[in-house]
């Protein structure tokens, strides 16, 4: 009764928070047609399910899952951070819970291998916690405090998931760079927030526009739902159809600009006009050659009966050795040949229906439907791209040991020449990380580990602990690729059949892709002997330059450098001594105005960096005052504009001189009270500078 609204009516269902429901039991004993008739199940079942917070709610006699042990201890963080206790303020008990339960929820999420980016999992963990860091500016949180919190979950809950303890330095890292993210825009995109709403209230308007929001998210990282929750908080909506078609908008430009065309041009409409019954069966992991009926031809434009010499197209065949591009693999090339004519394929790929499409050119003679073909894959291709593939597999691994087990593939390509990889992580990889990976990678190359594929249901696949790749979808039975006993996962492509074959692995750039994604790009075998080559190349080349040997190089350019910062620092010896002897004796030409002096010179052909250096030379000998200098060269002008405290205090400004002086020399510029610079291309006015500045001062004092 204590927690009830006191209506004579209230029951279960109630939207005062009197009942909730614990635990469910769902008695599943029908099967229904969709039409609204049902029939008795064969077999009948007991679908059954409880919160454990709810649960704990009703074990330990609180109020509401906020109340539970572990949950009020990161709740009562919450209140000692932000200063604002508990049940006193509903607004402020709102914005508690929220931070309470999104913390809590991202720093479970980021243990398990989840990092903050702008699409799936990966975005609903950054909305929970740009979610937190909104309500912590509504409590008056200012200072960071995402990593304190994260720290009470994980002391609250680690002895039932001591993961988090193990995982912790992890979770923080990710918090404190997310958390910084935000900070740095979230002030913007209010302050923007806000102006939008005021515009809507002096147009007596209540919705802010889709494309506005879209606006938000896009420019200052706002998730809709955010936008959504402030804009309602001061009595206005959102218009979500016109937020989404902004965002369709953006996708499809996005996918126009990285829509790659087949080669040659072909349009992939086209295969959307073939038979939907024709199929392919992919028999190249026995075989790279094989005999085959040519089930359908297109050109780029059409499904066409035959193709002739000199004419770009794709083959469609019954059974074929050549693998299609997929799973980050790039299509076999080869040939395709009859009685009379050849096909040079530049790439496989897949079509809609289980079809492999064999694009490429006519190179002889011609084809037809019906045809019965020669299909010849590129055998030093597909062994390059295999070495390249199953290094891949060993890279991923390799990056689990030494970075972490949140290390997850988030795309990948592997070619013949060399592979990419994608994966979370939320920093650049130190040059020691990255050496232990290759070496890592490199053992287990040395070790010569039997690479063993092997078909098995889904189950199957899980028991062995093999890695999947989240959001993927799966069949019944999937394929499994073991590397010995050092690496395992679900993957279709094509692969060495034992480590040694790589030979040896390289990585030869890390960059950061994404937010919370970093890249990396790596050579095998053959690629890196070729890299090697054109290091070499260019090693010798430098030394030729240098006229010295590769061994003595790295010490001819220490000397050399040494020798160049010795005539850099005497030739900036000279030109101080030119700018100096072409001031003559300046200070002659220092005028007061208005009780400021003011030395107003036009110097030619010196540079910014000297004629800075010029004028704080001039103010200090000056003590007290305003310096203008105006350097003319033959096609643009350099202006600099001192001010010293003395100056300023009367009403000097030489940021706002030079916004008015540098018109006359065609160009614009602008700077700090005490100090302005400009550049133009009119040379011509910088006599004009000087007789117009004596009067821009003069109107500056007060």
């Amino acid at each position: 009764e204590k927690y009830s609204c006191g209506k004579p009516d209230c029951t279960v269902g109630c939207d005062c928070d009197r009942y909730i429901e614990v635990w469910n039991n769902v008695f599943t004993q029908f099967e229904g047609d969709g039409k609204g008739n049902y029939t008795t199940l064969d077999q009948k079942n007991i679908d059954t399910g409880m919160g454990l917070e709810r649960l704990a709610t009703a074990v330990q006699d609180v109020e509401s899952i906020f109340d539970v042990d572990t949950i009020r201890a990161i709740r009562e963080h919450v209140s000692k951070i932000s200063g604002k206790d508990y049940k006193v303020k509903h607004e402020w008990d709102v914005s508690i819970r929220i931070i309470t339960d999104h913390i809590r929820s991202a720093t479970f999420m980021i243990s398990d291998g989840i990092i903050p980016s702008n699409e799936g999992r990966g975005y609903v963990l950054r909305r929970l916690i740009r979610r937190a860091c909104r309500h912590a500016k509504l409590l008056g949180i200012n200072e960071e405090f995402l990593i304190p919190l994260a720290g009470s979950v994980i002391k609250s809950s680690k002895v039932g998931y001591p993961e988090l303890e193990d995982k912790k330095s992890m979770i923080f890292n990710v918090l404190k760079e997310e958390e910084s993210k935000f900070n740095k825009t979230i002030d913007t995109g209010l302050q923007k927030l806000n102006e939008l709403c005021e515009k809507i209230e002096r147009n007596n308007k209540d919705t802010v526009r889709g494309k506005d929001a879209f606006m938000l998210y896009d420019t200052y990282g706002f998730p809709l739902e955010l936008t959504i929750e402030i804009v309602e908080e001061k009595g206005y909506k959102v218009d979500v159809d016109g937020f989404n078609e902004a965002m369709e908008v953006q996708r499809e430009t996005a996918r126009q600009a990285r829509k790659e065309t087949n080669y040659m041009g072909a349009d992939a409409t086209v295969y959307e006009k073939l038979d939907t019954s024709l199929k392919s069966t992919f028999v190249g992991y026995e075989l790279l050659d094989n005999e085959s009926k040519i089930t359908a031809l297109t050109s780029e434009t059409d499904v066409v009966y035959e193709l002739n010499e000199g004419e770009v197209g794709t083959i469609v065949v019954e059974d074929t050795p050549f693998y299609a591009t997929m799973g980050g693999q790039k299509g076999d090339m080869g040939t395709i040949s009859t009685e009379n004519g050849k096909f040079e394929v530049t790439e496989a790929i897949k079509l809609p229906g289980d079809k492999t499409g064999h694009v490429g050119k006519m190179v002889s003679g011609k084809i037809k439907v019906g045809d019965y073909a020669k299909l010849k894959v590129d055998e030093i291709n597909r062994n390059s791209t295999a070495k390249n593939h199953s290094a891949t597999h060993l890279l991923q691994k390799a990056l689990k040991l030494i970075l972490g087990d949140h290390v997850e593939q988030a795309g990948s390509y592997v070619d013949g020449n060399r592979l990419r990889f994608d994966f979370n992580h939320y920093q650049a990889m130190t040059p020691e990380e990255i050496s232990k990976v290759e070496n890592i990678v490199n053992e287990q190359i040395v070790r010569g580990l039997n690479v063993i594929t092997s078909e098995m249901s889904m189950q199957e696949a899980k028991e062995t602990g093999a890695t999947a790749l989240f959001g993927e979808k799966y069949g019944e039975t999937v394929r499994v690729v073991a590397m010995g006993d050092f690496s395992i996962e679900l993957c279709g492509g094509t692969h060495v059949s034992n480590t040694n074959i790589i030979s040896s692995f390289k990585i030869i750039s890390e960059t950061g892709i994404a937010s919370g994604v970093r890249r990396i790009e790596a050579l095998t075998s053959t690629g890196l002997m070729d890299y090697y080559k054109d290091l070499e190349n260019t090693l010798n080349e430098a030394a030729k330059e240098a006229k010295t040997t590769t061994n003595d190089l790295v010490a001819k350019i220490a000397s050399m450098n040494e020798e160049i910062k010795a005539v850099e620092s005497e030739n900036e010896k000279l030109k101080a001594k030119m700018a100096s002897d072409s001031l003559g004796d300046a200070l002659s030409d220092v005028i007061e105005v208005s009780g400021v002096k003011l030395l107003a010179k036009k110097l030619e052909n010196i540079d910014m960096n000297e004629l800075r250096n010029l004028s704080d030379s001039l103010k200090e000998q000056m003590g007290e005052g305003v310096v203008v200098l105006v350097s003319s060269m033959p096609d643009k002008a350099n202006m600099v504009v001192t001010a010293t405290d003395g100056a300023i205090d009367k009403g000097a400004h030489a940021g706002n001189m030079i916004k008015e002086l540098a018109s006359l020399i065609g160009g614009g510029g602008g700077g700090r009270p005490n100090m302005a610079q400009a550049g133009g291309k009119n040379p011509a006015g910088a006599d004009d500078v000087i007789s117009k500045a004596k009067e821009v001062l003069n109107n500056q004092i007060k």
